[in-house]
């Protein structure tokens, strides 16, 4: 008499914690968003592999910041330093446009107006934090190749299963005028469709978690049409208008399992899917509606990933201790002031005004590479993100290609110097097809000192008579008298303390006139005989 009540106790009280499971866990949700946001984010182990899928898929090779670029700045560092994103769609994004920028002012504008949007009202912020945190992250979540190759996931014989889920209701009204082929019938479609079940679900079962990451979409949109203050604007509604295409297949995306379930309910609905081919079905269903809308599919995408890079670029600005939004023009000029690494604590600032190419020489370790780094991470960052490391930063849309860290290729059995040749060859094709901003790093070390003071000069010469700027970073003191007429000189040294040497790194006018490398020697402990032989060869 009591096993009922004391089973619907249970059954009560399970339902009760998990419930309340779910709501105390949104509040940490919430908490944990207001209270990390504006802070930098905490280092993990990014998987560029996956994030880099979506950009792949959209990179523009002629316009498109390239790998050697890429990784001269160090930009997955710099990505990680800016990305605050809660979902896959938002980091997938903000990876794509930070190597893609922009060269018109509309499209930065229509960036800035929703990160205002956000900055100026805290809690529509707050539920589109919420909306894409409850979207999350998922690796290979494979909707990069939804939008861009739908059409070879859809399944062949779409007639063939609809009209094996047909045969059961068939059966079914069979039984009214004959009970044991009505039964035959039912038990015959359910071994068909049993074996079709399972045997189509096995060659899908790799795309369920991009099915289910869709809906995820789906219902991410929803959340974020509840706020006023988003759906009320244009990007609100093209959102809804677009959502409506999908809706209908929206809220009935096929389960990401195909086990039986553990009750009642669960196995009824599992028999009741393989009966009726339901998952089957609608997973086509899905991909065709996708592939025939897929530039739409694309669209909601970009519009998702939009709104988490507003949020995240709003938190990365209130991280920092002091940035700018950019402004362009179109002389072949650089301004800035008080400009900063944004991956360095406590930074020293530099302002200065690049009218002409530069020629950056100084001792090492005196902060050469890093001002250079600095300029060219701040361009990249102007022309997508909308926001500089500076209290102000002046530029003309352009094309930011490097020449640093060059290593030898081994794979292609290319020398060091033979990769340095090709790094600036690069520059000089791109140089010729569109303005470029180029920042060049000891150009041509890997070779002798005649030849490659003799070649750094030509190169250089041929930049300054293309539709550029380029800021080059030498040890050849002598390169400073060769290229005054058409570089200005300008350097950055150290001085000598009691302690040992300083560098106040801060850019100075004119040539270095300091050396340090032997003072170096005895700062980091070399023996005297080392040094002392090194001084006398120096001076001879």
């Amino acid at each position: 008499m009591y096993l009922p009540i004391i089973i619907f106790v249970v059954v009560i009280t399970i339902f009760a914690v998990t419930i309340a499971s779910k709501i105390q866990s949104n509040k940490k949700m919430r908490s944990d968003l207001v209270s990390d946001f504006g802070k930098p984010p905490n280092k993990r182990n990014t998987e560029f592999e996956s994030i880099s899928k979506y950009y792949n898929h959209t990179k523009q090779d002629s316009t498109h910041i390239d790998k050697i670029t890429w990784n001269d700045l160090d930009m997955d560092s710099v990505f990680e330093r800016v990305n605050t994103c809660k979902s896959s769609v938002g980091e997938e994004y903000l990876y794509s446009i930070l190597h893609q920028p922009e060269n018109k002012l509309n499209k930065l504008e229509d960036r800035e107006r929703l990160i205002k949007l956000f900055a100026d009202d805290s809690n529509a912020r707050l539920e589109a934090q919420y909306a894409m945190a409850k979207l999350g992250k998922l690796n290979y979540n494979g909707i990069a190749y939804l939008i861009f190759s739908s059409d070879t996931k859809i399944l062949r014989w779409s007639g063939l299963y609809s009209f094996l889920a047909v045969c059961p209701i068939l059966s079914i009204i069979a039984m009214f005028i004959n009970l044991n082929i009505g039964i035959a019938g039912i038990i015959l479609s359910f071994l068909v469709n049993l074996f079709v079940h399972y045997h189509t679900v096995k060659s899908v079962n790799s795309d369920l978690p991009t099915v289910g990451y869709f809906s995820s979409m789906m219902r991410c949109i929803k959340r974020l049409l509840r706020i006023k203050e988003l759906s009320s604007r244009p990007i609100g509604e093209t959102l809804t208008r677009l959502y409506g295409v999908f809706k209908t297949v929206a809220s009935n995306a096929p389960s990401a399992t195909s086990g039986m379930g553990g009750d009642a309910v669960d196995m009824f609905w599992t028999y009741f899917t393989i009966l009726f081919l339901y998952d089957v079905r609608h997973y086509n269903k899905l991909m065709q509606k996708i592939s025939k809308n897929s530039e739409t599919f694309h669209e909601v995408f970009k519009i998702l990933g939009e709104i988490e890079v507003a949020l995240a670029v709003l938190s990365f600005r209130k991280s920092l201790p002091t940035f700018t939004q950019p402004t362009f023009h179109d002389e072949n000029k650089l301004c800035f002031t008080d400009i900063y690494h944004p991956l360095i604590e406590n930074p020293v600032t530099n302002t200065y005004e690049v009218k002409r190419n530069i020629l950056l020489t100084g001792s090492n370790a005196s902060g050469k590479s890093t001002f250079i780094k600095t300029l060219a991470i701040n361009g990249i960052l102007a022309q997508t993100i909308y926001t500089c490391t500076a209290t102000q930063f002046s530029a003309r849309f352009s094309h930011v290609v490097t020449a640093m860290a060059v290593q030898d290729n081994l794979q292609e059995g290319d020398s060091y110097f033979v990769v340095e040749l090709k790094s600036l060859k690069r520059i000089i094709d791109l140089a010729k097809e569109r303005f470029c901003i180029c920042y060049v790093d000891e150009i041509l070390r890997g070779t002798n000192t005649v030849e490659r003071i003799a070649a750094a000069t030509a190169v250089l010469e041929y930049l300054h008579k293309q539709n550029c700027i380029c800021i080059a970073a030498s040890h050849d003191i002598e390169l400073t008298k060769l290229l005054a007429e058409n570089y200005e000189n300008l350097n950055f040294s150290e001085y000598v303390t009691e302690e040992g040497i300083k560098f106040d790194y801060k850019l100075k006018q004119g040539a270095s006139a300091t050396r340090n490398a032997i003072k170096l020697l005895k700062v980091i402990g070399f023996a005297d005989d080392i040094t002392e032989r090194a001084e006398q060869m120096a001076r001879e």
